[in-house]
């Protein structure tokens, strides 16, 4: 019997709709997996809104940069393109701080916040890059997360004055991104977008020049670009055809170097083996290799400077040379199998090349911050070479998960603890003692740190130390001099400064110390002749500025005061000396209107500002004004109880009021005060 066919036939599903209904559960991963990342950037990373800034290069970012703090506008823009404050060419650096400025003031939390921001969506980046690239979704996951949660780089991203770090790998990320879309559909535009990526890259930092030798091994793998089952020969002719397409990123790369070459000799910042030979730099370079990976590994002992060694043991570098021998050889026998080891590997050693030490810049031998994009190669022999080794092994997915999950949890936390160690310069350096890396730079920072908080025992104590380690060390030289100055040792402060200024006749922060030591002396000319001699070295130094401005305004001569404090003003806006000085100037010249403005702001940008509140309170004196006077006066000495001056004024604010009683408790109490710190001169 035949068997009858239906007349009606199945409803049949689009196959364009069957395909985006696969998708979306992808869509709904991947948007999970960069959320995820953010989420642990934000755990890790959050603490540091609670954080300062920190007596290391966060002062030349922004805390003592005018140009920073004047915000982004044209001028301080352009600026931006022609300063060698950095020793290099870093203009959105700049910008990203001038922005923040703009945005946050000078609050720290605004500033780690884009920090944290731009290191999430450089995390986000990579994923994305790496799943368009490999076309693979848990592995490009897996590095991801390594490069978000790893502790080696919580100093790119906790440290206010490492923007540029941070900032360039974005547009690393970017590039790498870029760069696949381009691999798979060519055209000029998605070339100069690949382009575009790496000149921002650059104008945040230097250190992405090598971008157009990572994408010739991306062409290897994961792009296929060349053969890899090919001949040699075959394979060779290939490689130089793909070269010669990167022919203008590698022009870009040649003038970036040279810039970058210029700047850090005008500024004195190379080593041409005066201090380290060329055979020590190479020789720490190859130890280093191995240190990176080891701390890659076992992420203990991290600190903010290590100090450069005073010698290499022979063993320490034949040892770390046949281990890079020993890795090189197993990658390139893999290569055809395995091509993400040698891809991996060569990422990391040719990253590292410009930061390597070969060239010596500054007096550390390695960061961690340098680590920042060279450790992605790493991540991506660890993260492939394990899929391969589980599916060899048979080795369950949830297991391998599970495991997988554990590892990042605990360099999570690793890092959440190590981005404790920068909530401010004490914790920082002390900390970078504890763990073995005592040097000059150390105790120097400390010393600072602990002077600016009143504790002039235990800053004297960190800066002989320091001297100790160096004794021509300028920076805890000029430190020592200022503590003794602050505590009226005036000849001891006069010694350390003059050396200094021997070792360096042009340190304009030297010339400025000593200015302002002889206004204490009021020696005014001597003053004067020092200040000018730092505005002949820079006519914009805010400090000098204001500080010949304090000396005509002793002098009475209210008008050259006045030309001094204004140009100061114009270069620095939220300079808070600047503005108590044209306060101070103003309630002179009875302007008490404009006078209110200036201390009003100053007090704005810092409300413990004893200065203001005392110079405010005479403002409002001068106007018959009393009992608002008493305000400010007690404001003062709420702030410090043993504060002389705000004693005296108040005593005679209370006198103009009758309250003769009260006047004579703060007169007494200022005699005492007065009598006390004669005896222990």
């Amino acid at each position: 019997m035949a068997h009858m066919k239906s007349s009606k036939k199945r409803a049949r599903t689009p196959v364009n709709e069957v395909t985006a209904i696969k998708a979306r559960p992808q869509e709904r991963i991947v948007a999970g997996v960069c959320a995820a990342l953010v989420l642990a950037c934000i755990a890790i990373y959050g603490r540091t809104l609670l954080h300062g800034f920190v007596y290391f290069d966060d002062g030349v970012s922004v805390t003592d940069n005018p140009y920073v703090q004047l915000g982004l506008n044209l001028k301080s823009i352009g600026w931006a393109f022609v300063t060698e404050k950095a020793l290099y060419f870093q203009p959105l650096a700049w910008m990203s701080h001038m922005l923040d400025c703009s945005l946050y003031g000078m609050h720290p939390w605004g500033h780690h916040a884009t920090s944290l921001i731009l290191h999430a969506a450089a995390s986000v980046l990579l994923f994305l890059a790496l799943r368009l690239l490999t076309g693979t979704l848990w592995q490009s996951a897996a590095v991801a997360a390594l490069f978000a949660v790893h502790p080696l780089n919580v100093e790119s991203v906790a440290w206010v004055a490492e923007r540029k770090g941070v900032l360039s790998a974005f547009f690393w990320m970017l590039a790498l991104g870029a760069y696949g879309r381009y691999a798979r559909r060519g055209g000029a535009g998605r070339y100069a977008v690949v382009a575009a990526a790496f000149v921002l890259g650059l104008m945040s930092k230097p250190m992405t020049v090598t971008l157009p030798f990572t994408l010739l091994l991306l062409d290897y793998w994961p792009l296929g670009r060349v053969n890899r089952a090919a001949s040699p020969g075959v394979m060779a002719r290939k490689a130089v055809w793909l070269a010669v397409e990167k022919v203008p990123l590698f022009l870009i790369t040649v003038l970036s170097c040279l810039s970058t070459f210029v700047m850090q000799a005008h500024g004195n910042n190379i080593d041409f083996g005066e201090s380290v030979p060329f055979a020590g730099r190479c020789a720490n370079a190859v130890v280093v290799y191995v240190l990176y990976l080891a701390q890659t590994v076992w992420p203990s002992g991290l600190a903010v400077f290590y100090p450069y060694p005073s010698t290499c043991p022979i063993w320490q570098v034949v040892g770390a040379a046949l281990i890079l021998a020993a890795i090189s050889l197993f990658c390139v026998r893999r290569a055809r199998r395995h091509p993400y080891l040698i891809v991996g590997w060569l990422w990391y050693l040719g990253t590292l090349v410009p930061v390597i030490g070969l060239v010596r810049v500054g007096d550390f031998s390695h960061a961690d911050r340098y680590t920042y994009i060279p450790l992605v190669g790493i991540f991506i022999m660890v993260v492939w070479g394990t899929a391969d080794l589980a599916a060899a092994w048979r080795v369950p997915r949830r297991v391998l998960a599970g495991a997988s999950s554990l590892m990042l949890v605990i360099l999570a936390v690793c890092a959440a603890v190590q981005a404790g160690h920068w909530r401010d310069t004490g914790t920082l350096f002390r900390h970078a003692i504890d763990v073995g890396q005592r040097s000059c730079v150390a105790f120097n920072n400390l010393g600072k740190f602990a002077m600016d908080r009143g504790l002039y025992d235990e800053a004297k104590d960190c800066l002989v130390k320091a001297l100790d380690l160096n004794p021509g060390y300028a920076g805890a030289l000029t430190n020592l001099g200022v503590l003794a100055m602050d505590q009226g040792h005036y000849e001891e402060a006069r010694t350390c400064l003059t050396k200094v200024l021997d070792l360096d006749p042009a340190d304009v922060q030297v010339l400025n110390n000593l200015g302002v030591l002889a206004i204490h002396q009021r020696r005014y000319d001597e003053a004067e002749v020092y200040l000018r001699k730092v505005l002949d070295l820079n006519p914009e130094h805010v400090n000098a500025l204001c500080n010949l401005g304090g000396i005509a305004m002793d002098r009475e001569r209210y008008d050259e005061a006045l030309g001094y404090l204004e140009e100061a003003l114009r270069l620095a806006p939220s300079n808070i000396g600047v503005l108590n000085n044209m306060g101070k100037v103003a309630v002179v010249q009875r302007r008490y209107k404009e006078a209110k403005t200036y201390l009003t702001k100053s007090l704005d940008l810092d409300p413990g500002n004893i200065n203001a509140l005392i110079t405010l309170g005479g403002c409002h004196m001068a106007q018959g004004q009393l009992e608002e006077a008493l305000g400010y006066f007690r404001a003062a000495l709420g702030i410090d109880p043993k504060c002389v001056p705000a004693m005296r004024i108040m005593a005679a604010a209370l006198t103009q009021l009758g309250r003769k009683e009260e006047a004579e408790g703060y007169t007494k109490r200022v005699a005492e005060l007065s009598q006390f710190q004669v005896d222990h001169k």
